[in-house]
């Protein structure tokens, strides 16, 4: 019997088959607890992801939003939220879910933290991104146990430089601004240079970078009657006339274009053979009068001291004497007290007249014995005594200010070397000022003019090696990519032909030159581009100015090259320095490439060799890769391109 019992309870200790039925219905609550919060964990993952989704949309759908901020701030501003909120789903891209749920999404614009205010990181105007910060508060989860959550996202476009670009049209822009420059003093007599001085960077006044040597006045002997001052100014370290790079002005030959007289104290002037001493060119209405850089014409006069080798020659010898510049004779008074004569009326230099020489003529109505002159024998005239200069582009280029100074005084006229001075030399600072620097064009400023042919060499490219001519490069831009050349990128060659082919993901720094006359192709290149054909018939893209939209044609990429790019001839390749946004107001072309649009609103150009238009800001959207680290600068003509950077 106890065996029995014993076998029933080993059996009913051994069977285990209730145990799992009481194990499944004991587990089953947390397991359906588990798959709930699996679930519900899932849920939360895909509003988050779609809340991401939202704010990235929104940010990228607002970045185009930026080019406003150069026409209107406060409008871009509030542009570039209505942009973000609306693709963040106010309109577009709504947030998943049960119900209203984007009416739960609260959306911060530019906040520095998700409770912040909106704007308490900077508008996106001033700070150059856009940040968009989600919430989507008491999400309601699947089971309601759980309980509802919060969720969280955000993103940020960011606008950079642009680094590299295959938008670009083979259009250069010299860049105004050297890296060197030297003053030098010659001879004018023989083209001998007697000083040079290096000159340096210091400030900006007027509008013009100025460049002096103040730091170290440079000693020049003053051993010629006429010294002229050349400046060499270079895109790289050359300041030698003749090599790449390397602009030269002065008035061709040897002569200078600011003159300083050296006049001698030799020798002994007669009635019938008078003696020119010092000679000044004195201000009138133009400042400077030896360096004149006037948008009107201005006048100045002159004052010279003549040795007619007796004293008070107007009283002694009936002498009289006169200016005479470009033809024109202007009577001179004298001065018996400090033995000066000094023009009596105002001396016009006209605007752009290029060198004004000053001449003297004389005449005396008796010899110093006291015999008459008779029949015009005693007259004579002194030819180019000194020399006022106005400047013209040509000749002088983007120099707007040339000074010569001795301690601060603008000086001119100097006693030169002769047996009676030995020591003729004077310490001498020169000052120069330089215009026409890369700069966003004002509503109301004046259009910029791009010499893209002229004559043999131009500000013309040739960007694209599979391209044979200027017109299709003008109307598709340039396939290859260019970025800016760097000291470690290997010099540009000096001929086309050497310039290295690139394969991707390889990227240009070097630009070929195109020399040409072909002036009709840029109107039909340009027709082509912004009309859609060689030969339009009515004006369908007028020009804007300075209300511009962001994908209009007109606007356009161009290629900042070095100083000195484009004073020689003939094939060659230049550096690439930047790149520069410009929008085009104007070009012309003859017979079927003519621009339709200049009688309905277009700027004219000088010649069909040129581009009118302005330099603007820019933001490229969407970003095609080529953006650089330095963030952009909404006061600089470098085109900008949005990146999303969180």
């Amino acid at each position: 019997m106890r065996g029995v019992i014993t076998h029933v309870l080993d059996r009913l200790h051994r069977d285990q088959r209730g145990s799992v039925l009481v194990f499944v219905i004991g587990f089953l609550p947390v397991a359906l607890a588990v798959g709930a919060f699996v679930i519900d964990v899932a849920n939360g993952f895909e509003h988050r992801r779609h809340l991401q989704l939202q704010a990235d949309a929104g940010v990228l759908a607002a970045a185009p939003a930026f080019n406003g901020c150069f026409l209107d701030a406060t409008a871009a501003n509030l542009d570039i939220e209505d942009q973000a909120f609306s693709y963040s789903g106010d309109d577009y891209n709504a947030q998943i879910g049960a119900g209203d749920a984007q009416a739960r999404v609260a959306p911060l614009v530019n906040a520095d933290g998700y409770e912040s205010a909106p704007y308490s990181d900077g508008e996106p105007c001033e700070t150059g991104f856009v940040d968009l910060k989600l919430t989507e508060g008491d999400s309601p989860p699947i089971f309601g146990f759980v309980g509802n959550r919060d969720f969280r996202a955000k993103a940020r476009v960011q606008l950079f430089k642009l680094r590299s670009s295959d938008r670009l049209l083979p259009i250069a822009v010299p860049n105004p601004d050297p890296r060197v420059a030297v003053a030098r003093f010659v001879d004018e007599s023989t083209g001998v240079v007697l000083a040079s001085a290096p000159l340096t960077r210091n400030g900006s006044d007027n509008g013009l970078a100025l460049w002096d040597n103040s730091s170290a006045p440079v000693s020049v002997p003053i051993t010629a009657e006429h010294v002229g001052l050349r400046i060499a100014l270079g895109g790289s370290t050359s300041t030698t006339c003749g090599q790449p790079l390397v602009n030269c002005y002065d008035l061709g030959s040897t002569r200078g274009i600011v003159n300083i007289r050296g006049w001698t104290a030799a020798g002994t002037g007669a009635a019938t053979a008078p003696i020119t001493r010092g000679v000044n060119i004195t201000p009138g209405s133009c400042p400077d009068p030896y360096f004149v850089n006037a948008a009107v014409p201005c006048t100045v006069g002159v004052n010279a001291r003549v040795d007619f080798g007796v004293a008070n020659p107007a009283t002694t010898l009936g002498a009289t004497l006169s200016a005479t510049v470009a033809g024109v004779s202007f009577p001179m008074s004298y001065d018996a007290g400090t033995g000066v004569w000094t023009t009596a009326g105002a001396i016009t230099i006209p605007v752009q007249a290029g060198p004004r020489d000053v001449g003297l003529h004389w005449e005396v109505t008796r010899r110093a014995d006291g015999s008459s002159c008779n029949g015009g024998q005693c007259r004579g005239d002194f030819n180019a005594v000194h020399r006022s200069f106005s400047a013209v582009p040509t000749r002088s280029g983007p120099i707007g200010l040339a000074q010569v100074t001795e301690a601060g005084v603008l000086s001119n006229t100097f006693q030169r070397c002769s047996a009676l001075l030995t020591t003729c030399s004077h310490n001498l600072v020169v000052k120069i000022g330089l215009s026409g620097g890369l700069a966003l064009s004002t509503a109301g400023g004046p259009p910029v003019r791009l010499r893209v042919i002229d004559g043999s060499q131009n500000q013309s490219l040739d960007c694209d090696p599979n391209v044979s001519n200027l017109r299709d490069e003008l109307a598709g831009g340039c396939s290859p990519s260019y970025r800016p050349h760097e000291a470690s990128d290997p010099a540009c060659p000096s001929n086309r032909n050497d310039l290295p082919k690139p394969n991707p993901p390889n990227i240009w720094t070097c630009v070929a030159v195109e020399p040409g006359n072909a002036t009709n192709q840029i109107a039909q290149g340009l027709n082509q581009r912004v009309f859609g054909t060689q030969s339009p018939t009515s004006c369908t893209q007028p020009n804007h100015w300075p209300n511009w939209e962001p994908g209009d044609p007109r606007i356009i990429f161009v290629i900042v090259t070095p100083f000195g790019s484009f004073q020689g001839s003939g094939s060659t390749t230049v550096p690439v320095v930047r790149f520069a946004a410009f929008y085009m107001t104007g070009w012309t072309g003859n017979g079927s490439g003519a621009n339709p649009c200049l009688d309905q609103g277009d700027e004219a150009p000088n010649d069909s060799g040129e581009i009118v238009g302005r330099f603007i800001q820019y933001v490229e959207t969407p970003n095609n890769g080529g953006a650089g680290d330095a963030t952009c600068d909404f006061k600089a003509i470098d085109p900008c391109t949005a990146v999303l950077v969180e």
